[in-house]
């Protein structure tokens, strides 16, 4: 027989066979083939440092926390550090109880090295004298993203300094496998637009170049079960059930093969928009404190949304990493005290409600709580790729390093979260009392809450696994007997 074999139709009668084979025994997606793709999951973590910015917790020394458990308040303020949440009350759910035990293991009792070092990889440091801990795990950034990206060459997860740092880059918190350094994007919002979404195409806008070969070929690459998505809805629809688990199984094998050998294919939501350079105003000028802030903040905000937006990563994190002497020009434009003493000192000063600088602290404290009500807005105008908000199928992550920043106490970690509603059963707008939980079993809910089993995070075991003399100058009730997770929170 004289017969050429095309080789772009004995490519395409392989993905036929991979597909029809598994009648045998496996076959795949529990995700539907249907006109409209499921929108990524994706995660979004917002950071700030010193934990609770008034009171030690101890007898109500806390303006953080809206109180005891239920729904929140229809009107009027979550509390006085949460009063610039009210505008997405019915998005969010606090959470009070997370304590970060692994730090009382660290030998470091007073500092901010441990606290850093644990805060989000809740793996044992090493210690190298006060406040100098060293991270030797990844944080929870870095696990979810590696989880979520659609391939090998998408970041698992990219780190956006929310201050601009003329200073210097000042945070320490977020980490790579092994303790290393995160990606990190530039802490000047028109920098991370070129260097982040140089390569997006929008839409509306004709090609810059004549793509290449390759870029023609790239572009022009389908998953196997796309190409069949037709045959496969008709074959599924004369089985019976046994058989469409099997066909469910078997696609969901193809897919995971697939973006083993080549990685899956981003996702761009319609509102991907490249953000405009142009717009930036200048901010030149002295910034070693945050001095520019109320400027530059905004864009990094919006660079955040629109990297999840296009698709350029999965998982983000927004860092508020000038911790020490901000000065907050969007709430204390006249400076005063907070430019004389400084943040950390006035904190440090603040163990009770009725301190001096309370009030003071509570207003600079909107900053953080404005961008995190910023960040769900955006996310909640925003149109993903099924036609619903971004927010939907996002959630949103707010944190600190510490419980009780006046004392350095790590019990008691502030903790938000929003967006992904379909991840808390029992409904948003509510407020969350655990008896008591770690970082730990925060970490592992929220990569159940995107689709994993886990039940650990970081060390596991018991403290006395990892130091025979656990110190409780952390605020923290522990003994060698305190177990590194106490179980699921409930959401």
């Amino acid at each position: 027989m004289n017969q050429k074999l095309d080789r772009r139709k004995f490519l395409a009668g392989a993905g036929g066979a991979l597909l029809a084979l598994p009648m045998l025994e496996t076959f795949a997606p529990r995700v539907g083939f249907a006109d409209v793709p499921a929108p990524p999951k994706r995660v979004l973590f917002v950071f700030h440092a010193h934990g609770r910015p008034i009171g030690n917790g101890k007898n109500g020394n806390d303006n953080w926390s809206p109180g005891t458990a239920g729904a929140l308040p229809d009107s009027g303020p979550i509390s006085p550090a949460l009063e610039a949440l009210g505008p997405i009350r019915d998005k969010i759910v606090t959470i009070d109880g997370i304590d970060n035990i692994v730090r009382a293991a660290t030998g470091d009792p007073g500092g901010h090295g441990s606290a850093g070092a644990t805060a989000l990889t809740c793996a044992m440091p090493i210690y190298k004298g006060f406040d100098h801990d060293t991270a030797t795990g990844p944080s929870i950034d870095y696990v979810v993203g590696e989880r979520l990206r659609a391939n090998a060459s998408m970041q698992p997860s990219i780190v956006f300094p929310a201050q601009y740092a003329g200073a210097g880059y000042g945070g320490y918190w977020f980490r790579g496998p092994g303790g290393s350094p995160p990606y990190k994007a530039s802490s000047r919002p028109e920098q991370v637009i070129e260097d982040l979404f140089a390569g997006i195409q929008q839409p509306d806008m004709p090609p810059s170049a004549t793509p290449s070969l390759h870029d023609r070929l790239v572009s022009r690459r389908v998953s196997i079960l796309d190409g069949v998505a037709k045959s496969f809805q008709a074959l599924r629809g004369k089985l019976n059930a046994a058989d469409r688990d099997r066909l469910d199984q078997h696609a969901e094998f193809i897919q995971a093969v697939e973006k083993s050998l080549a990685g899956g294919a981003t996702l761009p939501t319609e509102s991907c928009v490249v953000p405009d350079v142009g717009a930036i105003p200048s901010y030149a000028g002295t910034n070693d404190r945050g001095q520019k802030d109320a400027i530059t903040t905004p864009y990094q905000i919006e660079n955040v949304i629109q990297a999840l937006a296009c698709d350029i990563t999965r998982v983000a994190a927004l860092e508020f990493h000038a911790s020490y002497q901000p000065v907050f020009p969007s709430e204390l434009p006249n400076g005063g005290k907070i430019v004389s003493s400084g943040w950390h000192t006035l904190i440090h000063g603040t163990p009770s409600l009725t301190s001096d600088d309370a009030d003071l602290l509570t207003t600079a404290f909107q900053y953080f709580a404005k961008s995190f009500t910023k960040v769900v807005q955006r996310l909640e105008q925003l149109t993903d790729v099924d036609g619903h908000p971004m927010l939907d199928s996002t959630l949103v992550v707010w944190l600190s390093d510490m419980g009780y920043g006046a004392s350095h106490y790590d019990w008691n970690l502030p903790v938000v979260m929003a967006g992904m509603p379909s991840a808390f059963p029992n409904g948003q707008g509510r407020h969350v009392v655990m008896n008591r939980r770690t970082l730990g079993d925060l970490y592992a809910q929220i990569l159940r809450m995107v689709g994993g089993t886990d039940t650990t995070f970081g060390e596991t075991g018991k403290l006395g696994d990892l130091s025979s003399d656990p110190f409780t100058s952390s605020g923290m009730d522990v003994t060698t007997a305190t177990p590194l997770h106490m179980g699921p929170i409930d959401l």
